[in-house]
């Protein structure tokens, strides 16, 4: 019966809310619980049909827009914290100020026109203008539109700076869209070691990203130097102390001279020049061996 059924079209969903009266077989219920869930699905089919239709964008059929449901599903995540205000946003709102959509044309009072406010042919362009009064203190020997120029550009690069540090004290150690690079190097998780910021282990990454490790690369003007790991001394002469190279000398004299003192075992340092004699015998009889087996 429909009267027990509430349908949410929005969600696709039917809710039967009548009484189900349980077989004794498991088996029987089964086939029952599917017999229930066809009609019902059914009956919510055949509430869709009843909805307005449109002819798609492409292709062929009907297209029903669903209305809005009226179940409140609950959120699988949590609803996400409101993003921190960065340190411009924070002195406009103490200040008053308010951001304002400027024109994109102004008048230009050289010619008479109205131009663009910024971008090729801009309204009072400075390179547009014969004569620039000189200020007082300006003895650096530029001319005012390289100056000007030079200037612009500085502002420029100051602003960015700016909003980018902005950006980092609002999101923290790192900028958002991005992965925490410092977690991801085993060696700047060391205990009591200072963390560092996402922007400086971005820079380290990038300057030992190429073939040569960024011995070759062209440097900006205020980029730092590249920081060289020192390699460790692996020679196991430069390992051992004063003590134990004295030992190891020790035992080297003790294989040609006694162990007593100022007394020197001659037949063991015979001996030990025979063996080294018959050694360098043989490997010359074998070096000497290969040569005529490879004339033959």
């Amino acid at each position: 019966m429909e009267e027990h059924c509430d349908f949410d079209i929005g969600n696709l969903m039917c809710y039967d809310s009548a009484t189900f009266s349980t077989p004794g077989d498991s088996d029987d219920v089964n086939k029952a619980l599917d017999e229930l869930a066809a009609k019902n699905a059914q009956k919510l089919v055949a509430r869709l049909f009843v909805l307005p239709t449109e002819p798609p964008p492409y292709g062929n059929g009907r297209v029903a827009t669903l209305p809005e449901p009226t179940t409140h599903l609950p959120r699988e995540k949590p609803i996400p914290k409101p993003r921190e205000a960065t340190t411009w946003e924070k002195f406009a709102k103490l200040k008053g100020i308010r951001k304002r959509k400027k024109d994109k044309v102004a008048y230009d009072e050289q010619t008479g026109e109205w131009r663009r406010t910024y971008g090729y042919k801009k309204a009072n362009d400075i390179n547009d203008t014969w004569a620039i009064p000189a200020k007082a203190g300006e003895n650096d020997g530029l001319d005012p539109w390289t100056r000007a120029q030079k200037e612009k550009k500085e502002r420029v690069a100051h602003n960015k700076k700016r909003q980018m540090q902005n950006l980092q004290a609002a999101s923290g150690d790192r900028l958002p869209g991005t992965i925490d690079l410092s977690s991801s190097n085993p060696a700047m998780l060391k205990k009591g070691k200072k963390k560092k910021k996402h922007v400086e282990v971005a820079l380290e990454f990038s300057q030992k990203s190429t073939a040569s490790m960024g011995k070759f690369d062209n440097k900006l003007k205020y980029e730092p130097e590249i920081k060289k790991k020192s390699k460790p001394k692996r020679d196991a002469e430069f390992q051992r102390s004063h003590k134990t190279e004295k030992q190891s000398s020790l035992k080297l004299l003790e294989k040609v001279v006694g162990k007593e003192e100022h007394s020197i075992d001659v037949n063991k340092a015979v001996n030990i020049a025979q063996q080294e004699e018959e050694a360098r015998k043989r490997a010359k009889k074998g070096r000497a061996g290969k040569k005529k087996k490879s004339k033959q």
